[in-house]
């Protein structure tokens, strides 16, 4: 089930630091954890991946590994996310296709959809079926360079677009999460907000 704190790494992190403050958000209980870093080569990224995929074996939550399919499938992680261009790309195309059935009874899959309603009704599922849509910037975010929406009744109306989970995403954080759940959504997507200080998280953002 997609709900609930999604955590989605920083870019740059010290291996050890990302593992110590992922290790300390999965024994507050979060139970998804994103792979995201768009600075590390390749090696560097699914060592840290398989480092990362350990943890969150050890405390029953899953890991998705951000743009990298076949990292996700080489070392066995949970699922993967993508944005339009990466699900696209010839590389990533012919992987989907090779493994689509294993991707389509195992993998947890994610798309980015920016605002884009058109990419939210109609996700391209030509390979493999998508487990769940991200849609935002719902603020101004470092992380994500999306020019954020200010329309609550946009953000709103996008949930009667699709039947599929929608992860809301993009500047969230303790002082506005109350308001993307009074639109509707039940999964939130944060990553500098959980990484700066990620102890008591789960707590205090079950009080919001």
């Amino acid at each position: 089930m997609i709900q609930g704190l999604y955590a989605i790494t920083p870019s740059g992190l010290e291996e050890n630091d990302l593992l110590t403050k992922t290790e300390v958000l999965l024994k507050e209980g979060v139970k998804l954890i994103q792979y995201r870093d768009k600075i590390l080569d390749k090696k560097t990224f699914q060592e840290t991946a398989h480092a990362l995929l350990k943890l969150t074996k050890k405390y029953g939550a899953k890991l998705v590994i951000n743009d990298h399919v076949e990292i996700c499938l080489e070392i066995s992680a949970d699922g993967f996310h993508l944005g339009l261009e990466d699900y696209s790309s010839e590389g990533n195309v012919e992987l989907l296709k090779k493994n689509k059935e294993f991707i389509s009874k195992n993998l947890i899959c994610g798309l980015s959809c920016k605002w884009n309603k058109e990419l939210v009704v109609n996700p391209p599922e030509k390979e493999i079926k998508w487990t769940y849509l991200a849609v935002g910037s719902f603020y101004p975010s470092n992380t994500k360079s999306t020019i954020s929406e200010t329309n609550e009744n946009v953000k709103r109306k996008f949930l009667s677009y699709t039947d599929k989970p929608l992860v809301a995403i993009g500047g969230i954080n303790k002082k506005n999460i109350g308001e993307v759940r009074s639109l509707g959504y039940s999964c939130f997507a944060l990553s500098e907000a959980l990484f700066k200080n990620p102890e008591h998280v789960l707590n205090e953002y079950k009080r919001l």
